[in-house]
């Protein structure tokens, strides 16, 4: 299977910028990496995919070593994280992609101007296995501080790194390398009982069912409404004037 690396943040907070620099320098020299954006953002001379009816449009790897799946910046995290699940699953006979990484680009102005933003990132970060801190040197340190302080509290797993004023991460293979490091595990190839917290005291009492638990996110309620709300963002990044 063909490594997918995926990037989450909204339009305009940096992804452009730390994509370049992980195509560059990530990989050693001569990798071919392939990029895909989804199809109603710009971006010329890029590959494209789809997010249509709630299913995901990944066209089938091609000769690449890996490729870079840039989500759309304005939609729903969660929705088109689901989708791509329903298309990109680790136990599916006939999967094409491993999902490899998930990169999260976090727009600090942008993000320190709205508390809906900030609450937009709590699925992005929970999915991720590294997080790029953009545009830190535009908001007091303290701000900075108190943003990542839920993430530390709660033992977050994933990395963190700097994208500089130039554009430049410190160590870019970091970012791509390594075991997931994220929360969720809806992309990882693991048993059910692994994700049951079972031990020589905790044995269960009853029978139970060997089911994967569903990621929190993608959890609803017998109405089929989702048990988390989540803002969006689309008519405020309007109002910025970023899409």
């Amino acid at each position: 299977m063909t490594p997918l690396i995926i990037i989450l943040g909204p339009t305009g907070s940096g992804r452009a910028d730390t994509v370049k620099e992980l195509v560059e320098n990530a990989w050693p020299e001569g990798k071919k990496i392939r990029i895909l954006r989804e199809a109603r953002e710009g971006g010329e001379g890029l590959g494209r995919w789809a997010l249509e009816k709630g299913q995901a449009e990944i066209p089938a790897p091609g000769d690449e070593d890996a490729a870079i799946l840039i989500t759309n910046g304005s939609l729903s995290v969660i929705e088109q994280m689901e989708a791509i699940h329903r298309t990109v699953r680790p136990l599916m006979p006939d999967a094409v992609w491993r999902v490899s990484r998930i990169i999260t680009v976090v727009d600090c102005p942008l993000t320190a101007k709205h508390k809906a933003i900030e609450e937009w990132y709590g699925p992005c970060i929970h999915f991720s296995d590294a997080v790029i801190i953009n545009r830190r040197w535009e908001v007091p340190g303290q701000w900075v501080t108190k943003f990542l302080e839920p993430y530390e509290k709660a033992f977050y797993p994933c990395l963190f790194f700097n994208l500089t004023k130039i554009g430049t991460i410190a160590n870019p293979p970091a970012v791509i390398d390594g075991e997931p490091l994220r929360l969720s595990h809806i992309f990882d190839d693991i048993d059910a009982v692994d994700e049951m917290e079972f031990d020589e005291d905790n044995l269960p009492d009853e029978p139970f069912d060997l089911v994967r638990q569903v990621d929190k996110y993608f959890a609803r309620d017998e109405l089929g409404r989702r048990n988390i709300l989540v803002p969006e963002i689309g008519d405020l990044l309007r109002q910025e004037g970023r899409c």
